[in-house]
This record gives structure tokens, C-alpha cells and sequence, in this order.
């Protein structure tokens, strides 16, 4: 197929079985190019289920948000979706455009070409169907400490949750051995023909992933009547990377708290009696939340951050921690100050902080060099008081990164 395409059409989805499959389609210069996307669900879903009301609208709103990773290959300046109303019109370009803004960046394109959706037509009132069982939840794993804390809050709180995530690398298995709770995973196919559009030259880069995730989850949700899907982000994933073309581009945005509003709104809109998605760790600061993983001591043997280990082949890197990227560097700062020693060994192995070659990543984090990492991780401010208690720890003192700290920022910024 020519690049590149000028229309991008949303176009047949159906769920049979357990299997959700999702179509779409680019067109230009009179070819076409057809893609289907799956997502498999851990059950069978009976066909009175799979075609009730509730349940086509949450497969719809996935089979809108999955399309960004297709679209984002040709930038196509028609989008077609048939039956948008208004304000999913509205919903779809924000949460798309936003959620794209690191990838109009590093790939630098101009922000004129962000995606646009225009209503199709108004559509008919949600019907009646079974109201979701509010004291039920499912709870996202990440395989890391943010999702190991929403478990054991929840735990605290009584709440009968089930542990749940989109594929299932060897550490998501390993924390969901730990969490105790039954373990349900929602498998994702993408079109391999986008690879080899890739390949040919089309774009690629970050998507809003979270984004994503959350409507597969719902989905799940619906089907099964669980009443709430629980994430685990934190108030800093609302902060941004970098000002590109005068806007604001933030990595973590599909995670942040302006995605979960629109989310919420569009649950309101199209799953007035279901489920709901909410982090709840949305309130707590980084450090917080470190703070209240180390005292969970039973996860140190089975959890990392670092994304060495999440692929999309499911095969695991060679180590647990690789050290010197900006996960790595930025959860053992936050981390750290709160581990006795015997807890620092066995969730990191080593200290990274007394490598002297992860000074210019601290850097970065604390907002010294460069702008923040294009990563999962938490604000400058977070960094300098996760790096000011580091400096004041015993065990860390010492260290390049603690030694570098002291000397280069301001303490009364810390």
C-alpha cells in the first residue's frame, strides 16, 4: 500500500467466544489496507451476554481507542467512525491527541496533523441492563510496587478483588503469586502487518497505552458485572515531559488524573449502572508510595519497575534491575531512604546510587540537564527530596550520585 494513507476507517468488531476482534482500515491512492486487532478474554462469552447493550458499548469504546496504534502509522486526515456522537467525538481527539504528544515529538511532526474525530451521527440512549456488583473489583498488576500497594490497601479495606492484567510477563505472574489473589489476564494480538508497515517507513512511536488498557479492562468488566477497575496511578503522572510546538507533552498522560475525568464521563455517558476505572493511589506523592511499599517487605523478592523486563515477546531480561535507566535510577531513590539494608538487597540487588555513570540521569530527574525522561517517572521536585533523603541515609551517603547531589543542587530545594 502507498504512504501515505488518506483515510482511516474504524470499521467491523464482534465479540465471539472470548475472542473480541477489531477492525480497521487505510486507504490512499486507491489501495487499502485492512488490519484486525484481538483481545482475548479469559472466559467464554455467552452470545446473550456478548450482545447486550452495555457490553457493545464498552467493546465499542475499545475498538475506538485501540485504533491510535494504526492510525499513527499514516497520520490519515479522515477518520471514519460510524455512530460517534459529539462528545465521544470530543472524548477520542483529546484523549488521542494528548496521548500522541510524545510521538508528534520525537518523531518531530507538526501538531497541525493531530488526530481529528467528527460526530457521525447522535447516539440512542443506553438501555437498561444489570447493575454492576459494587463491592467487587479488579485490580491492574503492573508487576511493580505501585500495584503491590493498591492490592494491599485493598486487602486492608476488605474489598474482594481479583488481580488482572493485559498479558502476563514473568513478573506480573511472580506479583500475582505474591498478592494471593486469583489472577485473570486479558490477552492482546496487535496486526502483525503493522510491523511490516513500519518497516516500509510509516511512523511509529509511544501511544497512549494506558488509555488503551483501561478500555480493555472495562470491557471485562462489563461482561463479568465486576464494579470498579483499579489502577494504580500516582498524582505526579499528570506532570509533563516537555513543551513541544507550545504544548505541553507528557508521557504518562493516559495515565494522568485529566485522562481519568474523561474516562469517568465517558463511563457516565455509556455505563450509567457499570464499571467504573479509578486509580487509587491518585492522591499520594511518589515518595508516599514508596513509603508505604517498604513496609510490605513479603513483595521484595517478586517485583521490579524496570520496563527491561516487560516486551512485547514476554520474554524477561536478563536481570531484574538493569541500573542506569531512568526507572531504575528514579525507584531506587524514592525507595531507598525506607529499606533497612537486607530490604535494599533484596529488592535492588545494589545500590544505584553509587554508580558514578547514573550522575547525569539524576540529573535529568532532578531537573538539573535536560528535561524529564521520557518515562514513567515522578517530578523534578520528587527527585530532589527522594535524592535529599538519599544523601542523609547511612547506606547511601557515600554514593556518586548522593556525593553529586550535595555539591551541585541547592538544598533548600531538596
Amino acid at each position: 500500500m502507498a504512504l501515505p494513507a488518506t483515510r482511516f476507517t474504524v470499521t467491523d468488531r464482534a465479540l465471539s467466544g472470548r475472542v473480541a476482534c477489531l477492525g480497521y482500515r487505510l486507504e490512499g491512492d486507491g489501495e487499502a489496507l485492512d488490519f484486525v486487532e484481538t483481545f482475548t478474554l479469559p472466559d467464554e462469552v455467552p452470545d446473550a451476554v456478548a450482545s447486550r447493550d452495555d457490553v457493545q458499548r464498552a467493546l465499542f469504546g475499545l475498538h475506538v481507542m485501540a485504533g491510535v496504534s494504526y492510525w499513527k502509522a499514516t497520520l490519515a486526515p479522515e477518520i471514519v467512525v460510524d455512530g460517534l456522537g459529539d462528545e465521544d467525538a470530543a472524548y477520542f481527539t483529546e484523549v488521542w491527541s494528548e496521548g500522541l504528544g510524545e510521538f508528534f515529538c520525537r518523531n518531530e511532526i507538526d501538531l497541525a496533523r493531530r488526530p481529528r474525530f467528527t460526530a457521525s451521527q447522535a447516539p440512542a440512549p443506553a438501555t437498561p441492563f444489570p447493575l454492576a456488583r459494587p463491592d467487587e473489583a479488579f485490580v491492574l498488576l503492573g508487576g511493580g510496587k505501585d500495584s503491590a500497594v493498591s492490592v494491599e490497601a485493598l486487602r486492608h479495606a476488605g474489598v474482594r478483588a481479583e488481580a488482572l492484567s493485559v498479558g502476563a510477563s514473568t513478573w506480573i505472574a511472580r506479583a500475582a503469586a505474591v498478592s494471593g489473589l486469583a489472577h485473570t489476564v486479558i490477552a492482546r494480538r496487535v496486526d502483525p502487518q503493522l510491523a511490516a508497515l513500519n518497516a516500509r517507513g510509516a511512523h511509529n512511536g509511544h501511544v497512549p497505552i494506558s488509555a488503551i488498557l483501561a478500555h480493555a479492562t472495562l470491557l471485562l468488566a462489563t461482561v463479568r458485572g465486576v464494579g470498579s477497575v483499579v489502577a494504580s496511578n500516582e498524582r505526579s503522572a499528570s506532570y509533563g515531559n516537555v513543551v513541544y510546538q507550545g504544548v505541553e507533552v507528557n508521557h504518562q498522560w493516559s495515565k494522568g488524573l485529566r485522562f481519568e475525568q474523561l474516562l469517568g464521563a465517558w463511563c457516565d455517558r455509556h455505563l450509567p449502572q457499570g464499571a467504573r476505572w479509578l486509580s487509587l493511589l491518585r492522591p499520594l506523592s511518589e515518595l508516599h508510595i514508596a513509603q508505604c511499599f517498604a513496609r510490605h517487605p513479603r513483595w521484595f523478592d517478586d517485583v521490579t519497575s524496570c520496563n527491561a523486563n516487560f516486551r512485547l515477546d514476554g520474554r524477561a531480561a536478563p536481570a531484574r534491575w538493569c541500573g542506569r535507566c531512568p526507572k531504575c535510577v528514579f525507584v531506587y531513590a524514592v525507595t531507598a531512604p525506607f529499606l533497612d539494608d537486607d530490604g535494599a538487597r533484596r529488592l535492588f540487588g545494589r545500590s544505584f546510587l553509587r554508580d558514578p555513570e547514573n550522575i547525569p540521569m539524576a540529573a535529568m530527574l532532578c531537573g538539573v540537564e535536560g528535561h524529564k525522561p521520557f518515562e514513567c517517572v515522578g517530578t523534578p521536585t520528587e527527585a530532589r527530596a527522594a535524592l535529599f533523603l538519599a544523601a542523609r541515609h547511612p547506606r547511601e551517603r557515600e554514593g556518586a550520585v548522593a556525593r553529586w547531589f550535595v555539591g551541585a543542587v541547592p538544598q533548600g530545594d531538596g
